[in-house]
């Protein structure tokens, strides 16, 4: 006990600038029984809910599994279980079981002894609020990316003093984690954390804040198909500006550069430094052909590399105006204006300059991960539109994501779901969208079906010919926990 204190003095004294809450790697474990005597020491807490995501997105974790079980990616062998559908029990991800709980229970402990502080002034009741909505933001979306992942999972809310005390609650309902954890949390957060541009967020920018409690809450409501709702608080964010100043950035290659962090397209974005221990390694999503090309190992394991992609430069309905500026900021070799070089595409978007990427290779990269954007928002808004019969209404938000790239607007008969998952995938590529996208639009089984069956171009291997099946959509839930936890029932079909 004597030693976790110890640890947390030293933190709020670190903490005490404000750049070390972007920076600084914390303690990913708090203490159940650690006394807090300031807001400070609430802040110090508060970052170990944010840590355990440093490791959710990084380059083994979420978002390679969101790529190759996309029809984007594939693994560079074309054969494991999750790019295959093929995943048998022991294929769980239990690292992403850990990991989520990890952030809840560290959340749930938080917000008790917040709700157990007696502020000395407006202004620590004030500091406080908002420490409270970022926890719940990071509980909610840690609930919300497990039952996309699982299905029903154990919900644990309360101050868990004694780990065993979970043990023994089995799995709870979806209906029910979301209606009383998931929303409840997010409109906690839109209710308590600061907004963009808020002077208490400079130099602490990857604090959560009301944009992204909103723009997270709007994506659960498309989950849910409740447009109704969707539309309501996306409206808050985009039209009514109640969360502060977004715009898109005028040029497109620049939104995800190492030197462009928390720009004014960002909402809500994960933060890494190299230098002090936090390094991203995700441009390593590539071929061993281009890796060793431009002298990077493998690493080893399944690398993500695309698969499908030339509707950016083929679009039924673009033919004659190829997505050259998206295309060439997001895909290095492929199918290139000019020539189709016999080399495998592969991601570029979080890629440093290719002379460089030896370098990186050791030390790894400032890259942030950006879990979502200002464009994600305003596409998903206009979705939400086009659901409650209001295309019209919704054109202008897809046009105005369209133009930025250099692209024509879309006409009003043109917004069905295709044409509104084709927007999503060229404009979001590798960012985590498309998988879920799939799922939630019930077009996962027919996509990906077609693109693990479908010989194109030089992509000439093929390694099952039978559509996935449903059940593959959900991983099985980690056997480990099942042993500890009899309780926990396995997913259908595992």
């Amino acid at each position: 006990m004597k030693k976790i204190i110890n640890i947390l003095i030293i933190a709020v004294l670190l903490v005490s600038c404000s750049e070390e809450f972007l920076d600084r790697q914390p303690e990913d474990t708090l203490s159940t029984g650690a006394f807090y005597n300031n807001p400070a020491e609430i802040k110090a807490g508060l970052m170990a809910c944010y840590a355990p995501y440093q490791n959710i997105y990084s380059r083994y974790e979420m978002p390679q599994y969101l790529e190759i079980s996309s029809d984007d990616g594939k693994d560079v062998l074309w054969q494991s279980n999750d790019y295959l559908f093929k995943k048998n029990s022991g294929n769980s991800r239990p690292n992403f079981w850990r990991d989520h709980y990890k952030v809840i229970v560290n959340s749930n402990n938080i917000i008790d002894i917040i709700d157990n502080y007696t502020p000395l002034n407006t202004a620590e009741a004030n500091e406080i609020k908002a420490y409270k909505g970022e926890a719940r933001f990071l509980r909610g979306l840690a609930y919300f990316n497990l039952v996309r992942l699982y299905g029903d999972v154990p919900k644990v809310v309360e101050r868990l003093d004694d780990p065993n005390v979970a043990i023994g609650i089995g799995r709870t309902s979806l209906n029910e984690i979301y209606n009383s954890v998931i929303i409840p949390d997010l409109e906690g957060a839109i209710a308590d954390c600061l907004k963009k541009g808020d002077s208490e967020l400079t130099g602490e920018e990857a604090r959560a804040t009301k944009g992204a409690a909103m723009t997270i809450l709007g994506k659960v409501y498309l989950t849910l198909k409740n447009h109704a709702k969707a539309e309501e608080v996306l409206k808050r964010l985009i039209v009514d500006k109640e969360a502060g100043n977004y715009s898109l950035l005028s040029d497109f290659t620049q939104i995800h550069k190492m030197e462009n962090k928390f720009n004014d397209e960002s909402i809500f974005e994960i933060n890494y430094n190299a230098s002090l221990g936090q390094p991203n390694f995700l441009f390593k999503w590539m071929t061993n052909e281009n890796g060793y090309r431009f002298g990077i190992a493998s690493g080893g394991g399944p690398i993500v590399m695309f698969n499908l992609m030339q509707e950016f430069v083929e679009d039924n309905d673009w033919i004659d105006q190829p997505d050259w500026t998206r295309y060439n900021a997001t895909l290095d070799s492929g199918k290139l204006e000019g020539g189709s070089p016999e080399l495998q595409p592969w991601p570029k978007k979080f890629t440093p300059e290719t002379s460089t990427l030896e370098q990186y290779n050791v030390t790894g990269t400032d890259y942030n991960y950006m879990v979502t954007r200002y464009a994600d928002a305003l596409l998903m808004y206009g979705e939400a539109l086009v659901g409650n019969n209001k295309a019209s209404e919704a054109l202008p938000y897809f046009n105005m994501v369209r133009e930025r790239s250099g692209l024509n607007g879309l006409t009003v008969d043109q917004l069905d779901i295709e044409q509104i998952l084709h927007e999503r995938r060229v404009e979001l590529t590798f960012e985590g969208h498309r998988f879920f996208d799939l799922v939630r639009t019930d077009k996962a089984i027919e996509k990906i079906s077609y693109a693990l069956m479908t010989i194109v171009g030089f992509d000439a291997r093929i390694f099952t010919i039978e559509p996935i099946e449903e059940y593959q959509l959900l991983l099985p839930i980690p056997v480990g926990e099942i042993q500890k936890d009899a309780s926990l029932n396995q997913n259908l079909g595992y």
